[in-house]
């Protein structure tokens, strides 16, 4: 007999579990959920109507949801009952007993190092409100290692990840309707940010060695004030800039010494193309951000932020009156772990792991005649003719991936697939449903 939970607290609490506007989004909620423990085999969902009106959506996007769901074997129906996690008894299923999550974007987990252990061996001091905000060994570690990969060095500080840098830079130098430089296809934080901040986004084209100079140069001619890019693993595309192309997009810059520029390098130990930069000493408002998060976790929010000195000083005044510190807990935590003595093998381990899985889905979808892109970092980028549908009709196949409308602003269709965990054997089946999906014209033909 089925488990009579109702999820968690009751349905009210169950809800909470769950969100998106799409059916896809919803279903992926779901399956997170599950994932996650918060919900178990037999436990029943809210009912169709209650989560619409919850969700704002209508209950045909709901329906759609579960449908995909239990198609996929990870929900069933009860009739009066509702819709429940299904029961896994080991019997056969209508379909995949759990999704392949392929869309999260997260690093493998089993790649990470364990923070715990090491910080279980480290020295942590309680701080007062008075003490200075950044921990002076982990910055001394910080300009090390940027001086070893050749960048200019300024002011080096600590943030609350990329994002939260990002940000203080932008309110400290921009005004609303002030425009900003992105890439396009653009990674969904960095593009919902800029808009939500009020500075319309001013879309620059990308190929798999970064942004193009040609996009660039049109971008700063319509006045942008500032410009974010990614030098290498961008998200979602996976370019990195070459040196041929890094000197082609700073004959462009140059000539826009007052464009604010910022530069979101997160993949920078696990990336084997060589580290670049558009910094420069003489550049008044520069910063280049490396997040902890893929390498270290994503948990740990934390970010180095390498910037000019006119830079820093504005950041840092608006900076006191907001989140004032990084936590010396999370700063600790992240020093022991970058100066462990594991920590270059772990390094090493997971950088040859994401290249080999990312280049076997790579040469699958080759093989299978379909047009791919990712060239660095955890992600591929597939176009598609119509992203919706194959976001759908893959979500009936079992597999969760992220559509490209959340990542684009001028650019074709396309779905984002992150190869973090991603198996030999999954590569090959999932090139193997493109292939059918194609031959049904929901997928581009490469080259």
């Amino acid at each position: 007999m089925a488990n009579q939970r109702t999820g968690l607290d009751g349905p009210t609490r169950a809800e909470g579990l769950i969100s998106g506007r799409t059916a896809i989004e919803i279903a992926e909620s779901v399956k997170v959920a599950i994932k996650q423990g918060a919900f178990r085999s037999g436990d029943a969902l809210p009912p169709i109507r209650a989560l619409a009106e919850t969700l704002g959506v209508n209950r045909n996007t709901v329906a759609s949801a579960y449908r995909h769901l239990s198609d996929a074997g990870v929900i069933e129906g009860k009739g009066r009952q509702g819709s429940r996690v299904a029961v896994q008894n080991g019997a056969a299923s209508r379909g995949p007993t759990m999704l392949h999550d392929i869309g999260g974007g997260n690093p493998d987990s089993r790649l990470l190092p364990d923070v715990k252990a090491v910080l279980n061996q480290s020295a942590w001091l309680p701080r007062g409100y008075e003490d200075p905000p950044d921990n002076p060994a982990l910055i001394d570690f910080a300009r090390r290692e940027l001086a070893d990969d050749g960048m200019p060095l300024g002011d080096v500080w600590i943030a609350n990840g990329t994002f939260d840098a990002i940000e203080m830079i932008l309110r400290s130098y921009l005004q609303p309707g002030d425009t900003v430089a992105v890439e396009d296809p653009c990674f969904m934080t960095t593009l919902g940010l800029v808009r939500e901040l009020g500075f319309p986004p001013v879309p620059m084209a990308v190929d798999d060695q970064g942004v193009l100079p040609t996009a660039m140069e049109e971008a700063l001619k319509k006045g942008v004030k500032a410009m974010i890019l990614t030098p290498r693993a961008h998200n979602p595309f996976g370019g990195s800039w070459t040196a041929k192309r890094r000197d082609e997009l700073a004959r462009v810059i140059r000539r826009y010494e007052d464009v604010i520029l910022i530069e979101d390098d997160h993949f920078a130990p696990l990336s084997p193309f060589k580290p670049v930069t558009l910094a420069s000493d003489d550049r008044p408002h520069w910063a280049i951000i490396r997040s902890v998060s893929k390498y270290v976790g994503p948990d740990l929010r934390l970010a180095f932020v390498n910037s000019s000195d006119g830079l820093a000083k504005n950041v840092s005044g608006l900076a006191a009156f907001s989140y004032r510190w990084v936590s010396g807990v999370l700063q600790a935590a992240v020093l022991a772990t970058l100066t462990s003595k594991d920590y270059p093998r772990i390094i090493r381990d997971a950088s040859q792991a994401y290249a080999a899985r990312r280049q076997i889905l790579l040469d699958a979808l080759k093989d299978a005649g379909i047009e791919a892109h990712g060239a660095d970092g955890i992600n591929v980028w597939i176009p598609v003719a119509d992203e919706q549908a194959i976001t759908r009709r893959l979500m009936e196949n079992g597999w969760i991936v992220r559509p490209g409308d959340i990542f684009r602003l001028e650019s074709g269709q396309a779905i984002r697939v992150t190869v973090s965990t991603m198996t030999d054997r999954e590569a090959g089946e999932l090139a193997a449903l493109l292939a059918n999906l194609q031959r049904q014209g929901a997928v581009q033909r490469g080259a």
